[in-house]
């Protein structure tokens, strides 16, 4: 069965409404029965903060994204929503 797959990019200045916006989008197609993934680019400089309950990358998680992910200097985090992981042998 083939699947269709959509990328959308959000750039735009500091506190410009980024996060807000894709918030909006994460429960937008969660309302329309689809999944949304996210992928954060950590724009300070260095790895990203271990420190993640504050950070964007939690926001996406609690408006509905079954991944988010945050990249910096070569370091992704991965965090999920999805519970059914299946990582048995076959």
């Amino acid at each position: 069965m083939k699947k269709n797959y959509s990328i959308l990019q959000i750039v735009g200045y500091q506190n410009s409404g980024k996060t807000t916006l894709t918030e909006k989008l994460i429960k937008l197609a969660n309302h329309q029965g689809l999944s949304a993934a996210t992928i954060k680019h950590h724009g300070h400089g260095g790895a990203p903060d271990l420190e993640i309950e504050r950070k964007d990358s939690s926001r996406h998680l609690n408006a509905g994204a079954i991944v988010s992910s945050v990249e910096g200097d070569g370091v992704l985090q991965l965090r999920t929503n999805f519970i059914n992981w299946d990582l048995k042998k076959t």
